[in-house]
């Protein structure tokens, strides 16, 4: 219950304003261990389902994405059966109420919403008005308006070329893998850089396809070119056609 979640975070210290039945609380109030807890927010980003074997011996799945309202930005995680209702492409810029998870730490240390069980998920509520959230494109750059001095990029682009992945060792004995791509909207081009564990995760990438990269770094390459690196702290998905709500203001 919400009573719960304002007990909780009076115990920490802090306070929870502006809760209400239809929009929850707001993300920018969210603390490590609140429960029953109804979030709502326009979503940025799918990355696909992930299958693991629990410590049962079972096989598990899960799902990851991020949501944004006017106070912040929030993963969420889905974990078991609800991983499949949420598509990729057709989710992007919706809006999407989250009702029954917890708050919890992440591997990075930041927090999490985790939608189990219990939780429930509800996409374009009728009464929740959609022109209350963030639009989905302050979120996403175009590749001309990529610089240098942004340590992290959302962008989103035609895949043009794919070239061959390569392998080396580094220091320690230890192999990695690279592939390099390039991707394009209307205004540009760039190159995209994947490292080890991303080589395999997009290893049916094909000309044509869309791909969406969200929390790239920015690098140079050695001719002063600006790159975008991808490794295991990076969400990327590949879309087989462009999300409606980016197409027409990333000029795709």
């Amino acid at each position: 219950m919400e009573s719960a979640a304002r007990a909780v975070a009076a115990e920490l210290g802090l306070e929870i304003t502006g809760v209400s039945l239809m929009k929850g609380t707001s993300i920018c109030n969210l603390v490590s261990g609140l429960g029953d807890v109804t979030i709502v927010g326009r979503v940025l980003h799918v990355n696909p389902p992930h299958s693991f074997i629990r410590s049962d011996g079972e096989e598990g799945k899960m799902r990851s994405l991020y949501i944004a309202d006017e106070t912040g930005i929030m993963r969420v995680v889905i974990w078991g059966e609800k991983a499949d209702l949420l598509g990729s492409s057709e989710m992007i810029g919706k809006i999407i109420r989250f009702s029954h998870g917890y708050v919890r730490k992440g591997y990075n240390g930041k927090l999490e919403l985790n939608i189990g069980l219990k939780g429930n998920i509800e996409v374009s509520p009728p009464e929740i008005p959609e022109d209350e959230f963030p639009s989905i494109n302050i979120f996403y750059k175009k590749i001309n308006q990529i610089t240098k001095s942004e340590t992290r990029v959302n962008t989103f682009g035609l895949i043009v070329s794919i070239f061959p992945v390569n392998t080396f060792t580094r220091e320690g004995n230890v192999s990695g893998k690279v592939r390099r791509l390039e991707i394009r909207d209307q205004t540009g081009r760039i190159t995209v850089v994947l490292w080890n564990n991303k080589v395999d995760e997009l290893a049916d990438l094909e000309i044509g396809k869309y791909l969406e990269i969200f929390g790239a770094k920015v690098r140079k390459d050695l001719n002063g070119h600006l790159e975008l690196h991808v490794n295991g702290s990076v969400d990327i998905a590949v879309l087989p056609n462009p999300p409606s709500d980016l197409k027409e203001d990333l000029m795709l």
